[in-house]
C-alpha cells in the first residue's frame, strides 16, 4: 500500500509538470506561429532574388520586367520574321530623282533575319520579292543585306522604330524609270512592333522603297514606292 501510494503521488506530480509546462510554452508558441508567415515571405523573397540574380548573371540579356511582363529587347537577341503587304508607286522618295510616273502596283515579300547589337539597335538583313499587278505582271527579286532599325522605347510593350536598309534588286519590271535588269534598292521608312513576353510579336511598318541603278545607265530616273506591310518575328532570347 505505501509503495501505490507513492506511484499515485509521482504520477500525480508528473500531471501537474506537465500541465505546468503546457502553460508556460503556449505564449511562446504563439508568437513563433505569428512570425512564420514574414519569415516565410522572406524566404520566397530571398529565394525569387537569388533566382533573378542566378538569371541576369547567366542569361544573355535583361529578365521581363515584373510590372509589365514584357521581355524587354537586348544586345545579344536574335530575330526572325516575315513580313508582307503592298506598294503603290508615289511621285515622294528619294531626292535628286526624278517623280515616278508610270502606275505601279505589287504585293511584297521579306524575309528577315537579325540580331540586336544593342538594346536599341537591331542590324537585319531581308530577301526581296515584288509580284506586280501593274503596268502589266512582272517580277523583282533580290536581297537586302545591310539594314538596321533604331528602337526609341525598346523597355516598352509598343516599340516604334525607324529603319534603313540597302541591298541589290533583279526586276523584270518594264518601265521607262528602270534602264537595266540588275539595280539597287534603298529603303527607309517607320515601324512599331509588339514586344510579348514569349512568342512571335506583332510588326507593322510604312516605307518608302527605291530602285535604281545608281547612274550606270539611262537616264536612271529610278521607282520609288510607298509601301505598307506586316508581319511577325520572333526573338530569340
Amino acid at each position: 500500500m505505501p509503495m501505490d501510494r507513492s506511484r499515485r503521488r509521482g504520477a500525480a506530480t508528473a500531471v501537474v509538470v506537465a500541465l505546468a509546462a503546457t502553460v508556460a510554452l503556449a505564449p511562446v508558441a504563439a508568437g513563433a506561429q505569428e512570425t512564420r508567415p514574414g519569415a516565410c515571405a522572406a524566404e520566397r523573397h530571398t529565394a525569387g532574388a537569388g533566382s533573378a540574380g542566378s538569371r541576369g548573371g547567366g542569361g544573355r540579356g535583361r529578365t521581363p520586367s515584373p510590372a509589365t511582363g514584357v521581355a524587354p529587347l537586348a544586345a545579344g537577341y536574335w530575330t526572325r520574321g516575315l513580313l508582307g503587304g503592298w506598294g503603290n508607286a508615289w511621285k515622294h522618295g528619294v531626292p535628286g530623282y526624278g517623280e515616278t510616273e508610270s502606275d505601279i502596283r505589287f504585293g511584297v515579300f521579306h524575309p528577315q533575319l537579325g540580331r540586336f547589337v544593342t538594346d536599341r539597335l537591331e542590324l537585319f538583313g531581308e530577301g526581296t520579292l515584288f509580284v506586280y499587278e501593274r503596268p502589266a505582271p512582272a517580277l523583282s527579286a533580290g536581297v537586302a543585306g545591310l539594314g538596321g532599325r533604331w528602337h526609341l522605347r525598346p523597355d516598352r510593350r509598343w516599340t516604334p522604330y525607324v529603319l534603313g536598309i540597302a541591298g541589290l534588286l533583279w526586276t523584270s519590271l518594264d518601265v521607262p524609270e528602270i534602264d537595266r535588269v540588275f539595280n539597287f534598292q534603298l529603303v527607309y521608312g517607320v515601324g512599331v512592333r509588339l514586344v510579348p513576353p514569349r512568342g512571335p510579336g506583332l510588326m507593322v511598318e510604312l516605307r518608302n522603297h527605291h530602285i535604281s541603278n545608281a547612274g550606270t545607265a539611262g537616264e536612271n530616273l529610278g521607282v520609288n514606292a510607298a509601301v505598307v506591310m506586316a508581319g511577325v518575328q520572333w526573338v530569340l532570347r
